[in-house]
């Protein structure tokens, strides 16, 4: 019913800035849920009813298309709400975790200690940069 080929093909390149591989990747797919015109004449001869199988067949081949496919996105959208939800909880906890070690260096200094206080605050904001700066750096790493 279906016309499929796959051809894969890797040459030797020599240029005069060094030699490498070429490769060519060809596929062709005839994905027809019904045979040819000249086929389908052959069956119907051999038995006459062969057109309402061939057509409940092809329904259902479409209806299981169409399945998988919704049920592929629907795989994809649950996986970027997935990424959503962790990238906002990320967030609201990054937050938390500043403004605590913020309201613990005011605390810091306003008890007297404001070398230490001081110190913990710039350790809070530079710490808190970093995830920020090493996140940006991940996400574009990964594009």
């Amino acid at each position: 019913m279906a016309k499929q080929q796959r051809t894969q093909k890797q040459t030797t390149v020599d240029h005069k800035n060094g030699n490498g591989y070429q490769q060519e990747h060809t596929e062709v797919f005839d994905d027809n849920l019904l045979p040819d015109a000249t086929e389908i004449q052959k069956l119907k001869e051999m038995d006459p009813e062969i057109m309402t199988w061939l057509k409940a067949r092809a329904e259902k081949e479409q209806d299981f298309r169409h399945a998988a496919f919704n049920h592929r996105t629907t795989i994809l959208e649950s996986d970027v709400k997935g990424s959503i939800r962790i990238n906002t909880m990320g967030t609201i906890f990054a937050f938390i975790i500043i403004m605590s070690g913020m309201a613990f260096s005011a605390f810091l200094v306003h008890y007297g200690s404001i070398i230490a206080g001081t110190i913990f605050s710039g350790l809070t904001i530079v710490y808190a940069a970093s995830l920020f700066l090493r996140k940006k750096r991940n996400m574009s790493n990964e594009k």
